[in-house]
C-alpha cells in the first residue's frame, strides 16, 4: 500500500468562461469542484491504476465536509485528521486559451492538529510500503513537521518520499527521506544556482546539482524537468535520464504528481539499473499522459505509452 500525506489540502473550484474581463462582472458557463492537494492527486492516480493507496489529509469546517464527500464519491480510501479551521479553497478561471489560478495559503493549525497528523501517519504507515509526504504545509507550521512525518513513517517500517517546495523542502532535506522529488526550479534553489534554459544544458546543470545533493544527503532524487523529462540519481546507484516525445499539453496540473505515482506504483529494485529504468519509464510515461488529460481525475496509467519513453545514462562532469 502507498500512503500519501497532504497537510494542506484544498477544494479546487474551477469556473469556465469564454473571456475573463478583469475588473468587471463575469459569467461562468460551467463550474466544478474537486478534492485536491498533491498527495490526493498521487493517490487518485494510483487508485485509478488499481494500486492500493490511502490518502491522509487534514480537513476542517464545511469545506472539509465537502472534501470528504468528494473523496467518498471517488471511492478513494482516506483518513481525515479533523482541524479547527476550515479547509482552504483554490479558484481557477479557465478560458479557451489560458488559465488563471488563485491559490489560498490555507489556515494555521493548532499544535494539537499537527500532533494528531503525525500520530495518524505513524499508525497508517505500518501497513505501507511507501509514505509520500506531498505539497505545501499550512502557514505557521513548525519547521519540524516534515521531519517528524518522515521519522514517524520510517519508525513504522515504511520508505519515505517528499514532494514539497520552499521551507518544507529545505526541512525535508535535513530529514534525509529515501526519495526527494524536486522540479528543476526547486533543485536550483536548493543548489543555490540558476540552471540554463532547456534541453541538454538544463539536463546537465540539473544532473550536476542532483548528484551533489544526493551525495550530501543520502536521499535519492527524482527530478522533474518538464518537457525535458526526468532524472533519477541515487548515491552509489544508476544515474538515468528519461524523456518522452514532445506533446502539446492540455493541462499540466498534476503532471508532477503522476510522475511520482508512476515511480511508486511498482516494486522494482531501483538500486539496480533495470529496476530503476523500469520505474523511471513508467513515471515519465504517466507524467506525460497526465499533460494530455483535461483534469486530474483521468486514468493516467491507461492513457500512458511507456514504449515512447527513451532512457539514457548521462555522464557527470
Amino acid at each position: 500500500m502507498i500512503l500519501t500525506v497532504t497537510a494542506n489540502p484544498s477544494l479546487d473550484r474551477t469556473y469556465t468562461t469564454r473571456a475573463l474581463a478583469v475588473g468587471q462582472v463575469n459569467r461562468a458557463h460551467n463550474d466544478s469542484v474537486e478534492a485536491s492537494g498533491k498527495g490526493v492527486n498521487v493517490s487518485r492516480v494510483l487508485h485509478a491504476a488499481k494500486v492500493a493507496t490511502v490518502a491522509v489529509l487534514t480537513t476542517g469546517g464545511s469545506e472539509g465536509e465537502q472534501l470528504r464527500t468528494l473523496l467518498e464519491g471517488e471511492r478513494l480510501r482516506h483518513v481525515l485528521v479533523r482541524t479547527q479551521l476550515p479547509t482552504r479553497t483554490n479558484i481557477t478561471v479557465a478560458e479557451p486559451d489560458r488559465t488563471t489560478k488563485i491559490n489560498s495559503l490555507g489556515h494555521p493549525l493548532v499544535a494539537g492538529d499537527y500532533d494528531a497528523l503525525v500520530m495518524v501517519v505513524a499508525a497508517q504507515a505500518r501497513l505501507a510500503r511507501w509514505v509520500a509526504i506531498c505539497g505545501s504545509v499550512p502557514p505557521g507550521a513548525p519547521d519540524s513537521l516534515v521531519p517528524q512525518l518522515v521519522a514517524a513513517a520510517r519508525e513504522a517500517g515504511a520508505r519515505t518520499a517528499v514532494d514539497a517546495s520552499g521551507p518544507a523542502l529545505r526541512a525535508a532535506v535535513g530529514a534525509a527521506p529515501d526519495l526527494l522529488t524536486p522540479n528543476a526550479d526547486e533543485l536550483g534553489e536548493m543548489a543555490g544556482s540558476t540552471f540554463r534554459g532547456a534541453g541538454p544544458d538544463l539536463v546537465q546543470d540539473a544532473l550536476a546539482a542532483a548528484v551533489a545533493l544526493t551525495e550530501r544527503t543520502g536521499s535519492a532524487l527524482l527530478v522533474s524537468l518538464g518537457a525535458d523529462g526526468a532524472l533519477w540519481v541515487k548515491a552509489g546507484g544508476p544515474v538515468l535520464h528519461a524523456v518522452a516525445p514532445p506533446v502539446v499539453p492540455v493541462n499540466t496540473a498534476g503532471a508532477g504528481d503522476a510522475l511520482l505515482a508512476g515511480w511508486l506504483a511498482g516494486d522494482e529494485d531501483e538500486a539496480s539499473e533495470p529496476g530503476a529504468r523500469a520505474r523511471l519509464v513508467r513515471a515519465v510515461a504517466w507524467g506525460t499522459a497526465a499533460c494530455l488529460l483535461p483534469d486530474t481525475a483521468g486514468d493516467v496509467a491507461a492513457e500512458a505509452d511507456p514504449t515512447t519513453v527513451t532512457v539514457t545514462t548521462p555522464t557527470t562532469a
